[in-house]
């Protein structure tokens, strides 16, 4: 179980990097109106946002790993201390200085890490019927069709922070899907339903995600995301997939999810902030 710990502590060190680079590459991009399919397509033309997919993908391997074995809670958990991790980047490229606060906020990510880890109990996912796997190719067109009646209104704070909130709901079913997968063999991942709702809600969390960065500020977009990647994905797998702490270490695993929760709001403004982002933009040529 250490490695998977460790690989997910890597995973956020990932995710945390990639949200300054996401956030980027978003703000260069025009605004359309409606669900802007092309947008991945033309973000995949810039260098910068490349190398943020290059980060999600790391960050997403390492987690799939963990998935195996490790509850949902704790992974997830660990996506959101990412935002601690891009505190720490504000630091670093602009030399900020933490109030208590939000130094406070980074010891309680990592205690409540740490009381995760010590409460986490290492299994298999349980038996999940092939109806909720069809379940989560609904629950993703459902999401679909609430975001596409979302971005015909006129963009905004209110709609981007609607779309962050989407594109948390489609990771969660991303992450939903890794930890219930029945094999690694092509012919059981192409049979399984929940292989294709983690590829189609990768898809979808990335799309809605960069519209999100584009219609609100970073840090409503990343914390709408990361709350709801957090508790939906949690509270999915702990009712389908069967996770659960410890035997006695429930009190302890519901604390330190809670103190890894309430950090990651706290340092929101470091999700991925727009000093750092404006940092990245005068150093870098802003492509057409």
């Amino acid at each position: 179980m250490s490695l998977a710990l460790i690989g997910v502590a890597a995973a956020a060190l990932c995710s945390g990097a990639a949200a300054v680079l996401q956030a980027r590459a978003a703000r260069q991009e025009r605004t359309r109106p409606g669900l802007d399919a092309g947008l991945l397509v033309r973000l995949a033309r810039r260098p910068v946002y490349l190398a943020a997919l290059g980060l999600v993908a790391t960050g997403f391997a390492l987690s799939f790993l963990a998935l195996r074995t490790l509850p949902l809670f704790v992974v997830q958990s660990g996506r959101a201390s990412s935002l601690a991790v891009t505190a720490a980047l504000s630091v670093v490229l602009l030399r900020t200085r933490l109030s208590r606060l939000e130094a406070g906020a980074v010891v309680g990510v990592v205690g409540g890490l740490v009381l995760l880890a010590a409460s986490a109990s290492a299994h298999r996912s349980d038996a999940v019927p092939a109806g909720t796997r069809h379940g989560l190719l609904v629950a993703l067109a459902i999401l679909v069709l609430a975001a596409a009646a979302a971005a015909r209104r006129p963009a905004g704070p209110r709609v981007g922070l609607v779309l962050g909130v989407l594109s948390g709901a489609a990771f969660a079913v991303l992450a939903l899907g890794a930890r219930i997968l029945r094999g690694y063999a092509p012919d059981v991942v192409v049979a399984d339903p929940a292989a294709w709702a983690m590829g189609f809600g990768g898809l979808l969390g990335l799309l809605l995600a960069a519209m999100a960065l584009q219609r609100t500020t970073v840090v409503a977009a990343t914390a709408a995301m990361v709350a709801t990647e957090t508790v939906v994905g949690s509270a999915l797998g702990a009712l389908l997939a069967g996770d659960r702490a410890l035997p006695g270490a429930t009190g302890t695993a519901v604390a330190g999810f809670a103190l890894v929760l309430a950090g990651a709001m706290s340092l929101a403004r470091f999700g991925a902030p727009d000093q750092v982002t404006t940092a990245l933009d005068a150093s870098t040529t802003v492509e057409p």
